[in-house]
C-alpha cells in the first residue's frame, strides 16, 4: 500500500490542473454525489474517479470515493483513498478518520480502527463516532470501554436506538442476560425486523457465547446509512444556491447584516444565559470567557483538567452535559479567540489543590483522555 501512495504523491505537482479541468472535476464530483444519494454506488465511484483524473488534488473527491467503496465492500481501497484525503486537506481529517476507522473495523484491523476513531472522537465528538468506537471496543472485548462509548452516544442522541441495542449486547457478553433482555424488549417497536435484535432476544435466556459469536459474525448490520453523507453535501450546495438566488440589490449586504447582529449581541447574550440552551448553536454568540454546561457565565478559580478543544461548537453542549453526568464534576466551556478564530476548551472539575487536580487528571488519562492536562483558571 505504501508504494502506490508514494507514487501518487510524487506526481501530484507535476502539472497543476487548469481552470477548465477544475470545473470538469467539480461537475463529475456533483454527479457522483447525485448517484450516491440514489444509492447507485458503482456509478458514484466512477464519477469520483473521473473527478480525480481532472484534479488530482481534489481531497473531497477522494473522501467520497472512499465512501462509495465502503458501500461496495471495497474496504482496502477505501482505506487508501481516505488516507490520501487526510494528507491533502486537513479540513476533511475528522470525516476521513471516521470512515477509515469504519473500513478498518470491517477489515478486522481493530487496533488501527481504534486509532482512527480516537482521532475522529477528538476532532468531532458526535454520537456516530462514539458509537462506532464502542463497536470496536466491543469486538476487542473491552466491554466497559464499549459501554461508556454507547452511553455517551445515547446522551448525544437519545433516539439512536442502535446504540441501545449494542448496550444490551454488551450486557449480554458481560453475563447480564436479564439486563440485556430488558433492553432488547424496549426496542421491539423501535427496530422492527432487525435481525441482530431478534437473535439476541432468543439467546438472552440461554447464555451461549460461542454459538452467539458465530451467528453474529455471519450477520452484517449497517447502523449508519452512508448515503446520508452524500445527501449532506447535496443539501449544502442547494442551500448555498438558494441563498445566492435570494440576494438582490435592495437587500442589505452580508457586512451590513453582521453589523446589525453585532449591535444586538449583548442583548442576545443576556437572554441566553437566563434560559435553557436547547439549541447547541446558541453558544456561537458567546463572548470570550468561561461558562458552565448551561452557558451561565462563571469565574472559577484554582485548577481544572482540559480534556479537549474544538474550533466549532457542534454537539459541544450535549457533550458537556454528558461529561457532567458521567464524572459528577463541574464542566466548563472556555471561549477564546485565537488567530481570528473562536476556540472552545472543554474543562472538567474545579479543584483548590493541585494534588487533587493531578489525581483527577491521572484518572482521565487512563480513560478517554490520554492527552488531558492541568490548567489554572486564572491564566485562561
Amino acid at each position: 500500500m505504501i508504494i502506490p501512495v508514494l507514487f501518487f504523491f510524487s506526481n501530484l505537482f507535476s502539472q497543476p490542473p487548469s481552470v477548465e479541468k477544475l470545473e470538469k472535476a467539480r461537475l463529475h464530483f456533483n454527479e457522483g454525489v447525485r448517484f450516491g444519494i440514489n444509492e447507485q454506488f458503482e456509478a458514484s465511484l466512477e464519477s469520483f474517479s473521473r473527478a480525480i483524473e481532472y484534479n488530482p488534488l481534489f481531497a473531497e473527491a477522494f473522501l467520497y470515493k472512499g465512501l462509495a467503496q465502503i458501500e461496495l465492500g471495497e474496504y482496502r481501497d477505501a482505506v487508501r483513498n481516505l488516507t490520501i484525503a487526510i494528507e491533502l486537506d486537513p479540513a476533511y481529517t475528522d470525516q476521513a478518520h471516521y470512515f477509515r476507522g469504519i473500513s478498518r473495523m470491517y477489515l478486522d484491523d481493530l487496533f488501527e480502527a481504534l486509532d482512527d476513531l480516537d482521532i475522529a472522537v477528538h476532532l468531532n465528538p458526535d454520537y456516530a463516532a462514539y458509537f462506532q468506537r464502542g463497536r470496536v471496543h466491543h469486538k476487542l472485548g473491552n466491554f466497559e470501554r464499549s459501554m461508556q462509548d454507547f452511553e455517551i452516544a445515547l446522551r448525544l442522541n437519545p433516539d439512536f436506538y442502535e446504540a441501545r441495542l449494542y448496550r444490551g449486547i454488551v450486557h449480554y457478553h458481560m453475563g447480564n442476560a436479564f439486563l440485556a433482555l430488558v433492553e432488547f424488549e424496549t426496542l421491539r417497536d423501535k427496530l422492527p425486523d432487525n435481525i441482530l435484535l431478534e437473535r439476541y432476544v432468543l439467546l438472552a435466556g440461554e447464555y451461549d457465547k460461542d454459538s452467539l459469536q458465530k451467528q453474529e459474525d455471519q450477520t452484517e448490520i449497517r447502523e449508519i446509512r452512508f448515503a446520508d453523507f452524500y445527501r449532506r453535501v447535496d443539501d449544502n450546495e442547494e442551500e448555498e444556491k438558494r441563498q445566492t438566488e435570494e440576494i438582490s440589490t435592495d437587500q442589505p449586504t452580508q457586512t451590513e447584516k453582521r453589523d446589525e447582529i453585532q449591535d444586538d449581541e449583548d442583548q442576545v447574550l443576556e437572554s441566553l444565559v437566563s434560559t435553557s440552551p436547547e439549541v447547541p448553536r446558541l453558544i456561537e454568540v458567546l463572548k470570550s470567557g468561561t461558562y458552565n454546561h448551561l452557558l451561565v457565565a462563571q469565574n472559577p478559580t484554582g485548577f481544572g483538567i482540559q480534556v479537549a478543544s474544538y474550533s466549532n461548537s457542534e454537539n459541544l453542549l450535549n457533550l458537556a452535559e454528558a461529561y457532567h453526568v458521567k464524572y459528577q464534576v463541574p464542566v466548563f466551556i472556555n471561549v477564546s479567540q485565537v488567530n481570528g478564530r473562536t476556540l472552545y476548551k472543554l474543562i472538567l472539575g474545579s479543584f483548590s489543590e493541585r494534588a487533587e487536580a493531578e489525581k483527577f487528571r491521572d484518572e482521565m488519562r487512563k480513560g478517554d483522555f490520554a492527552d488531558s492536562f492541568l490548567v489554572i483558571f486564572e491564566n485562561l
